[in-house]
């Protein structure tokens, strides 16, 4: 007798940050079961592959991806995949105090912390959002990128499925302000500054720092302040030091991490650097290419000439 291949194990996951307490993911992947739970948070579940239908609050709402499911504290729920039929699918856990706390920012008193749905088709500026942050959202990641992940995807979240927000544009903040000094913030504060101190320094709040900045250089906070690492590791390589002490010296977790991240943003491995400017030596010239790869500085050199040269 034949048999088909085994469908693949199920596998589920929890991951938690100290960058962002009150928010835990849980990750279901190939999941048949029934699921039950009663839990004391806000949560959103967003489906890749699960379809079926979940009892809450004695109705039975069917979901599917592109829909969210959008659950109170302290509400029962019970939810049943198709004929059985297994799916994979990511939970957002919030809570409580940390939601009010995203409802505070959006800055409309009349606002409350509550869903406007239980079912909701959602957009797919928000399922690109959410989706990259739960693919990032690990121990590696920085605080200031997880803060400013965060920052975009919850106001993109009440935006779309808290009551009353979708009245009214997504607020981008007051006119531009402040950013200067969280620029200089995020080249002379050291590497762990989070969200909550650049927002402070700009007397804004997170959100209206994080669009803010964004207007002003094009590139959010922790995308600049990797081009800023980037390029201090970029010298320190040229100075002879050694990659691992580099990774250490820039912030980076190991070795690994920083080329990873060197890669993305010059074509070129720290390795690959450090080799071409060491056989330039050789070279009246002077010139070292890296593989064709180098040709322009970092995001961040550009946008320091192009500060510079605006100011005088």
């Amino acid at each position: 007798m034949t048999t088909g291949p085994r469908p693949p194990p199920e596998t589920i996951g929890y991951r938690r940050s100290t960058s962002l307490p009150g928010i835990e993911v849980l990750d279901a992947a190939n999941s048949p079961r029934e699921w039950r739970a009663v839990s004391p948070d806000f949560a959103v579940t967003l489906l890749r592959t699960w379809r079926g239908e979940v009892l809450y609050q004695g109705r039975k709402h069917p979901v599917e991806p592109g829909i969210a499911f959008c659950n109170h504290p302290d509400e029962a729920l019970v939810a049943t995949p198709n004929q059985g039929l297994a799916g994979s699918f990511s939970v957002l856990v919030v809570d409580p105090e940390v939601f009010k706390q995203w409802i505070a920012e959006t800055q409309r008193p009349a606002l409350r912390a509550h869903w406007c749905a239980i079912t909701k088709p959602i957009s797919l500026s928000l399922q690109a959002k959410a989706q990259h942050f739960l693919s990032m959202f690990g121990p590696e990641a920085q605080p200031l990128e997880l803060q400013a992940d965060i920052a975009e995807l919850s106001a993109s979240l009440i935006h779309e499925l808290v009551t009353g927000a979708g009245d009214a544009t997504l607020n981008d903040g007051p006119p531009i302000r402040g950013t200067a000094r969280m620029r200089e913030c995020l080249t002379e504060a050291g590497f762990d500054i989070d969200l909550d101190s650049l927002a402070k320094e700009a007397g804004l709040g997170r959100f209206q720092a994080l669009r803010a900045f964004k207007r002003r250089y094009g590139l959010p906070p922790h995308a600049y302040q990797m081009c800023v690492r980037i390029s201090l590791a970029r010298r320190l390589l040229l100075e002879g030091a050694a990659t691992a002490d580099v990774a250490l010296r820039c912030g980076f977790v190991d070795q690994s991490h920083l080329t990873r991240h060197f890669k993305r943003v010059t074509g070129v491995t720290p390795k690959q650097y450090a080799r071409a400017h060491a056989a330039s030596k050789d070279r009246s010239s002077g010139t070292y290419p890296v593989q064709g790869a180098i040709k322009q500085d970092t995001q961040a050199a550009v946008i320091s000439r192009s500060d510079h040269s605006r100011s005088r």
